[in-house]
This record gives C-alpha cells, structure tokens and sequence, in this order.
C-alpha cells in the first residue's frame, strides 16, 4: 500500500481578511495564484476556493474514470469534465458554508463503448470520487451526466 503526500501553501498577508491570500502548490506548477475569498464577487485575476473545490473533485473523478475504462480495456482518446458544485449558506454571510449538490459533465472519445456502460463508469467513478474526499453523500444531490 503506498500513500500519497501533497502540498499547498496559502499565503494572506497584508491585514486578513482584507486583500487576496495567494496558493502554491508543492509541485511549483504555477507561481502563485490569487485567491479571491468573497463568494458574492468575481475577480477576474483570482480564483475562489470554491472553484479549487470543483477543480478537486473534477481531477479526481476523470482520474478515477480513465483508470476505469483502461481496467477494462477501453481507452479514452479524449476525457472532458466539467464540474458544477452549489453550496447553501445558513447564515446568508458566507460562514456557514455547506456544499448542496455536485453535477459532473462528461464528454469523452472513447471507442467500443456504449453510452449505457459508459454512464454505469462514471457513476461508479463518482461515488469513489466523493468517498475518497469524505464527502458525506446524504446530505448532497450528485449526478453525472453523458454528453454527446
């Protein structure tokens, strides 16, 4: 059994919570991303910690997905996901933030295999996808959907 170790660092300086914090991420993949921790406004420089959520779950789930179609023998030429996440605020002030619903959209070239197997792949892929994050699925609505 071999366990995976990861790393990200935040940095909010300059008087929290005014300001952007900035993420960097142990493989040094980007220098430094501006965070923008207002879930009512959009920067256009900064991402929110929402979409680094949608971004998580997305990565893993595709992953789970194409290790699965190659287990059976089937490869994907080509995997796209798109992953829409809503969370509800019981305080209407953003600190009681609870995710509500997780939609995963895939569109993916792969050859020989029917829709209805591919849906039963993705599902599968999803429920380890949410289990592996310790997500607790009761309290959540989550689907997948097949584009064509």
């Amino acid at each position: 059994m071999s366990a995976l170790q990861r790393e990200a660092t935040i940095r909010w300086l300059a008087n929290p919570p005014a300001g952007l914090p900035r993420l960097m991420v142990g493989s040094h993949s980007f220098t430094s991303l501006p965070l923008n921790t207002d879930p009512e406004a959009a920067h256009p420089l900064a991402t929110s910690p929402g979409e680094l959520f949608a971004g998580a779950i997305g990565s893993i789930f595709v992953w789970f997905v194409a290790n699965d179609l190659v287990r059976e023998g089937t490869q994907a030429h080509e995997l796209i996901v798109n992953v829409s996440i809503a969370m509800a605020d019981e305080a209407d002030d953003g600190s009681e933030l609870a995710l509500s619903a997780i939609t995963c959209q895939l569109v993916g070239r792969i050859p020989g295999l029917d829709r209805a197997r591919a849906e039963t792949i993705a599902r599968a892929a999803l429920s380890r996808c949410l289990e592996t994050l310790a997500i607790r699925t009761e309290s959540i609505v989550s689907s997948v959907e097949i584009l064509p």
